[in-house]
């Protein structure tokens, strides 16, 4: 979606100017306001008193700063949960705590065996695993010496009408209360990645408009303080596309989960591709329908098995950066969720670019992925740590078309992108093809010269002489 023809904002804007004032009543992993979380310093403080910039403990047992607090209200049900020694914690459901299994606890280095595992799903007699910061190596979950053992000793189900807040926390993803160890949800990297790439462009809210299809990343234009339109399952880019053709002076934004948009709406995905339209798509890709409890989604691969399945996938994975390189999106990239500050250049670029882009974005699910976690990607079990991750043009690659009459130099283009898409060890990120060419909205203007000069949206349409198209039709 280009800017080039947008106003600028009248004045320099932050990411605070597109986070959204109210929240609804839905929360990927919250907890209760009064909640002590522990800082950096080893003091604790209300969690609705933490602000961005502070800096808390991780499960690793390191320093990591905030990148964002967020809160709302939330009228559903909670889980009580009472740690022994450490009294309770008021948790939504989801929300994914570390925790031994009571099977596994007496197991030697039964530390390592730890998972994340929703609070609704944690059983009496089973185990927080949290960190002792003085003893934990940086990066590594260690052995049982270094994780003190808290056992949950209830686990009930309560009525909750109240605030409830989270934590988005750099690099380790996750924060400790006074008796339990959290983690934040992958969906918060995507959103401030989001957050800063409008700011970085400076674009005026009322001059964005983010479209979104049904899954986890569904809500995102709830948090964006900005024009929202939350659609159907998988129809997210015929939405988004009827709204940028009504209103071409918006920067359109389309958001969805690789089961909505690989899945249901592959039809869509394709189709909304060759039209190249203006407009940039960001997709949440972490293999699993983290929605509806963790069904693989089309991404996983043949043979894998999250632990949320009963049994392994039988069928192959999709391939979503060569999909849209033959479905003909003109800006083709990959980015990962834990990397905001990448993702967010990432998505600048892909905002600026004349055409369809596609933002395929790596995250993590730690609810119901245990395959491809913060630590996989981190190559933490490879022999010599190292990430799983490189990019792209660190290692001189590049993607763009220089000369989009060479037809040659296109195929090219395409051929190195869609090779590069099947690399895993390591994943490239970064932009994989750009080729500036006509867009969908050229030819429509060039067809109704008046779309030219106002969108359709500030054209009358009512009141017009359609005399000429009846004489014609009788």
């Amino acid at each position: 979606m280009s800017v080039e023809a947008k106003p600028a904002a009248p004045v320099k804007l932050t990411i605070k100017d597109y986070k959204s004032d109210l929240h609804n009543d839905w929360c990927p992993g919250c907890i209760a306001p009064d909640s002590r979380i522990v800082m950096a310093d080893g003091s604790s403080r209300r969690i609705a008193d933490v602000i961005a910039g502070d800096r808390v403990l991780g499960h690793d047992g390191e320093s990591h700063v905030v990148l964002a607090a967020t809160s709302h209200r939330h009228t559903d049900t909670m889980r009580r949960i009472t740690i022994s020694g450490h009294g309770e914690l008021t948790i939504t459901r989801d929300h994914p705590m570390f925790i031994v299994r009571r099977s596994a606890a007496l197991e030697l280095n039964s530390a390592e065996r730890a998972e994340w595992i929703p609070a609704g799903e944690v059983a009496v007699g089973d185990y927080v695993a949290y960190p002792r910061p003085a003893l934990v190596p940086a990066g590594r979950v260690g052995s049982s010496a270094e994780y003190a053992f808290r056992t949950i000793v209830a686990n009930e189900e309560i009525r909750y009408d109240a605030g409830v807040h989270n934590l988005e926390v750099a690099e380790s993803n996750s924060y400790l209360t006074v008796g339990a160890t959290l983690h934040n949800c992958g969906d918060f990297g995507i959103l401030t990645g989001v957050q800063m790439a409008l700011a970085q462009l400076n674009l005026d809210p009322d001059k964005v408009a983010c479209f979104s299809g049904i899954g986890c990343s569904g809500k995102t234009p709830h948090y964006v303080k900005a024009y929202g339109f939350h659609t159907l399952h998988g129809r997210v880019l015929p939405v988004a596309t009827g709204g940028r053709l009504v209103n071409s002076a918006v920067t359109v934004l389309a958001m969805g989960g690789d089961g909505d948009g690989y899945g249901i709406g592959a039809g869509y995905f394709v189709n909304s591709g060759r039209r190249n339209l203006n407009f940039t798509y960001i997709v949440h890709n972490n293999n699993v329908y983290g929605l509806t409890k963790g069904q693989a989604s089309p991404t996983l691969s043949r043979g894998k098995k999250t632990k949320s399945m009963p049994e392994s996938a039988i069928q192959d994975g999709i391939n979503p950066i060569a999909m849209a390189v033959a479905a003909g999106y003109t800006f083709i990239a990959r980015a990962y969720a834990l990397e905001p500050k990448y993702l967010a250049g990432i998505i600048a670029k892909a905002i600026q670019h004349k055409g369809s882009a596609l933002v395929d974005v790596l995250q993590t699910c730690p609810t119901y992925n245990d395959l491809y976690t913060k630590e996989w990607y981190e190559g933490a079990d490879l022999p010599e740590k190292k990430s799983r991750l490189y990019k792209l043009e660190e290692q001189g690659f590049d993607g763009k078309v220089t000369d989009v009459t060479d037809t040659a130099d296109i195929i090219k283009k395409k051929a190195a992108a869609v090779a590069k898409s099947y690399e895993t060890e390591p994943i490239p990120i970064g932009i994989y093809y750009q080729a500036e060419l006509p867009t969908y909205e050229d030819g429509v203007n060039a067809r109704i010269p008046a779309l030219a000069e106002k969108p359709l949206v500030d054209i009358d349409t009512f009141h017009r002489d359609v005399s000429s198209l009846l004489d014609a039709m009788r």
